[in-house]
């Protein structure tokens, strides 16, 4: 005769399998329901945990037929656009790539984002060496070469998909200017091995958002769009970081500045309506 052990052994082990049945259900329930909602927005500092909403919704459903004009692309009729977003702080940077990104994807292009990266140097522990010259340069050096690498990365991928995309640089390369001492640049481009004028040609257009403690003084706030207290700058540090980083691409042959003139919607709708201007004027219809 069985032992009462033996007869209470495989109701216990049908009841965790059963048990885990269930719970597997549930997670997935929980992971689709998830993955169904709207992803965080662009432009938030936690690059660390990688979610796939993200990735879901850069990619336009619709790619448009537009290919790009001249004989000088043949053999490659997708032509990658390349656009710098840059500004004094608290310019609207990050609300703008949420509004960008949604206008492109609905015209038919899918959307890279390039996260800043200072940004992504300092949140790993980087820190600017302020009062050391040599130490700045170095610093500079190490952040433009890894700027450029990763821009040549988003350029190379988004190319190979051979579908219609924009990249869109949080900063370009120039904005490194704006940080650096006026004899150092020279110093610095010359480590690089570039110009100001190889930089421009990077860039199919830079779209400067003016911060808003210039002409929307009420609205400037340290507490970044994304909900992080990282913004160090007062207002007239903000002003006069903005009017540097002006002067840096001033010589671009597109650069477009958005002021405060309007409201802020009406602000994203003008730095929109350029973008896009800018990239139906690079591609025509095949």
């Amino acid at each position: 005769r069985p032992s009462e052990a033996m007869m209470i052994a495989p109701r216990f082990l049908a009841g965790c399998v059963a048990g885990a049945a269930f719970g597997l259900i549930v997670s997935r329930y929980l992971f689709n329901k998830k993955s169904d909602d709207e992803p965080p927005p662009f432009g938030r500092s936690d690059s660390h945990n990688w979610d796939p909403r993200k990735t879901q919704v850069l990619k336009t459903k619709n790619p448009t037929t537009m290919t790009k004009k001249g004989p000088a692309d043949k053999g490659h009729p997708l032509y990658v656009v390349r656009i710098v977003l840059t500004g004094g702080p608290c310019g609207g940077k990050s609300s703008s790539m949420n509004h960008l990104k949604s206008e492109l994807l609905k015209l038919g292009w899918d959307v890279y984002f390039v996260p800043e990266v200072p940004t992504i140097m300092m949140n790993g522990g980087c820190q600017f060496p302020v009062g050391d010259v040599e130490a700045g340069t170095n610093f500079q050096f190490g952040l433009m070469s890894l700027h450029r690498q990763m821009e040549r990365t988003f350029v190379s991928i988004a190319s190979k998909t051979k579908r219609p995309s924009v990249v869109v640089f949080d900063r370009g390369l120039l904005d490194a200017k704006a940080y650096t001492a006026p004899d150092q640049w020279p110093l610095l481009l010359k480590q690089l091995g570039i110009d100001e004028t190889y930089i421009h040609n990077r860039y199919d257009a830079v779209l400067h958002l003016v911060t808003a403690a210039k002409g929307a003084e009420k609205y400037y706030t340290n507490v970044q769009a994304e909900g992080t207290s990282v913004r160090r700058e007062t207002a007239a540090e903000a002003r006069e970081m903005d009017a540097k980083v002006m002067e840096c691409w001033k010589a671009h042959p597109k650069h477009f500045v958005i002021d405060n003139s309007t409201n802020f919607g009406d602000k994203l709708e003008r730095a929109t309506a350029k973008i896009v201007e800018v990239v139906r004027s690079l591609q025509s219809e095949a």
